[in-house]
């Protein structure tokens, strides 16, 4: 598994009426599937030290990084 921001969640699936059922998807929260401005964000705030680099090579492959 590629390297991850943050720890996976459950997301529960809802019903037609809100409800929630037994079903749920697995999100994963990846540097590809971040979106660029909450990268930037992550990468100029303070709590993300440790993982500095890994956002820092994933702006660099969208050539948004200044």
């Amino acid at each position: 598994m590629p390297a991850k921001l943050k720890p996976s969640t459950k997301e529960y699936v809802r019903d037609a009426r809100g409800k929630l059922t037994n079903k749920f998807t697995w999100k994963h929260y990846t540097p590809h599937n971040t979106s660029t401005e909450e990268l930037k964000k992550m990468y100029e705030g303070g709590n993300f030290k440790r993982k500095k680099n890994l956002i820092k090579r994933e702006l660099i492959k969208r050539n948004a990084f200044n």
